[in-house]
């Protein structure tokens, strides 16, 4: 229950919220994943056309495709089960936009950091095994993908420590006229 004036939530409403937006991930993970796979599909590479490949690859596809929105069609149910009757109203008067915009960044950084660390790792190995077998003719050039992994694991990094700063710098912007929304 929201009131106005009084900003009170219910702690019913917020798991709602956290569910639905988990949901909003996934969905978006297998979209994503979707647009990585694509090409493979019509491609007779190395694969060869093997039937396995493709049904891990559905399987990624429609196993987050699935969940997301069961998980947001039952979330006012989870979101029951979750609290358990124990719905109290919580004081989001303390809330500043700082503190909710340095949370935001924070799992922002979380979740990059999250996901980029095992495919660094994969491509370093990947790329160490090529080199390994490529020996003097290997490019340094195979180098940049795992580069540019890194610096995305640093940047990742750096939002997730430097959230609390990034909101201020973000808010202070947003004071001095710098970034305006009726534009």
């Amino acid at each position: 229950m929201v009131e106005l004036g009084r900003e009170t939530v219910a702690t019913r409403d917020l798991a709602v919220i956290g569910i639905r937006l988990i949901a909003f991930y996934l969905v978006a993970r297998g979209i994503v994943v979707l647009a990585q796979s694509a090409p493979y599909f019509w491609a007779e590479g190395p694969s060869g056309g093997q039937p396995m490949l493709y049904v891990t690859v559905a399987i990624q596809i429609v196993a987050p495709l699935v969940l997301g929105a069961l998980l947001w069609a039952s979330a006012p149910w989870l979101a029951r089960l979750v609290v358990r009757g124990r719905t109290a109203h919580m004081d989001m008067g303390g809330l500043s936009a700082e503190s909710v915009a340095a949370t935001a960044f924070g799992v922002a950084g979380i979740v990059i950091l999250i996901h980029s660390l095992p495919q660094l790792f994969v491509t370093l190995v990947t790329v160490w095994e090529v080199s390994r077998q490529g020996g003097a003719t290997s490019m340094p050039g195979q180098w940049l993908q795992p580069a540019a992994m890194a610096l995305r694991c640093v940047l990742a990094f750096g939002v997730m420590v430097g959230a609390r700063t990034i909101a201020r710098w973000l808010l202070a912007a947003r004071k001095a006229g710098l970034y305006r929304e009726d534009r």
